[in-house]
């Protein structure tokens, strides 16, 4: 009987969860710099060190306008395409940052802590998934756009974008590491036409891109990766962007898998402990009964997951524990 309970209380609780919870909406920092300029060397190190600290939350692109040097070594690798994504925001100086489609005033910092942590915790109708290929000097991507939940009217644009992870080069303004540097769109330089399914469907694009070696810098083709995103024409508002490097999102075909699993204490006030022997851990996700994602940190030690709820207000919460074999879900309580 008592096992009974426990399945049919982990079925209703992958039912809601499923059922309410979204996507996450990543936060797409359009970043906007330029090699020669000393005062993107002076903010940019700030700037960095603020989004390293949500690496799971972030998709980061560098974009590198004519302004206020047309002579910007990563500018003129592809000098319509930096120029194109710079003129969407009207961008006349650097550095400049836009997050979701939204351009923050210019000002040191460049980008204020609590603007961004403001942007966390989201949720989007749409997921995006990269599936990259090919090998030196093409490579290929596969981008579908899968539907969860209704999506606001709008004209939607799909970019989807080649950039560098690290690359190392003495730039006249000396800055020695540049970030996710932006080398081209795949799309059309002012984005595709998508029209998103209904809640339930999904849609797929092919795109190749052949590597050309820059002047005056190197370019390192296993450092290459795509970034797709959703972007609303008129407003600029950013539905969701996603990349390989992204846990791949899963709803209905999940739910009905779902093993319960006990969290100890609980309730409890700072941590919380799951036991899951013989099973390798993808990930772990913490939602309010209303399907919103929370913030919450984990971590792993053998068969042990350590979950840190000091942070969430006092509730009930729902966590998920994604592994190899499948979702495990169960109820905290925060006190």
């Amino acid at each position: 009987m008592k096992n009974t309970l426990l399945l049919w209380s982990a079925w209703f609780l992958a039912s809601a969860l499923w059922a309410q919870s979204q996507p996450k909406q990543y936060v797409l920092i359009e970043h906007f710099t330029n090699s020669r300029c000393i005062i993107c060397a002076s903010r940019n190190p700030a700037f960095y060190n603020l989004i390293s600290q949500y690496p799971k939350d972030i998709h980061h692109l560098a974009v590198h306008p004519p302004v206020p040097y047309s002579n910007c070594a990563f500018y003129q690798y592809n000098t319509a395409h930096n120029s194109k994504r710079a003129d969407v925001y009207g961008i006349n100086g650097t550095p400049r940052v836009a997050l979701n489609g939204v351009l923050i005033p210019a000002g040191n910092p460049l980008l204020p802590q609590a603007t961004l942590e403001a942007a966390l915790g989201k949720t989007s109708p749409v997921a995006i998934q990269v599936k990259e290929g090919g090998a030196a000097p093409t490579k290929t991507a596969e981008v579908t756009v899968r539907v969860f939940g209704n999506v606001p009217a709008g004209s939607y644009k799909l970019f989807v974008a080649v950039a560098e992870s690290t690359v190392n080069y003495n730039a006249p303004n000396g800055e020695t590491k540049h970030y996710d540097v932006f080398h081209a769109m795949l799309t059309d330089i002012d984005g595709q036409d998508i029209t998103l399914p209904a809640p339930g469907g999904s849609v797929s694009f092919n795109f190749a891109y052949t590597h050309v070696q820059p002047n005056g810098w190197t370019s390192n083709f296993d450092s290459l990766y795509v970034l797709a995103f959703i972007q609303e024409a008129p407003s600029k508002a950013i539905l969701n962007s996603g990349t390989r490097f992204d846990p791949v999102f899963t709803q209905v075909a999940e739910a009905a898998n779902a093993r319960a699993v006990r969290w100890s204490p609980n309730p409890a006030t700072d941590y919380a402990s799951a036991f899951l022997p013989g099973e390798r851990i993808r990930s772990v996700e913490v939602f309010t009964l209303s399907g919103q994602r929370c913030s919450a940190e984990f971590t792993v030690e053998a068969d042990l997951v350590r979950l840190s709820i000091e942070r969430l207000p006092p509730g009930a919460y729902v966590a998920r524990i994604t592994t190899d074999s499948g979702p495990y879900v169960g109820r905290i309580m925060r006190w």
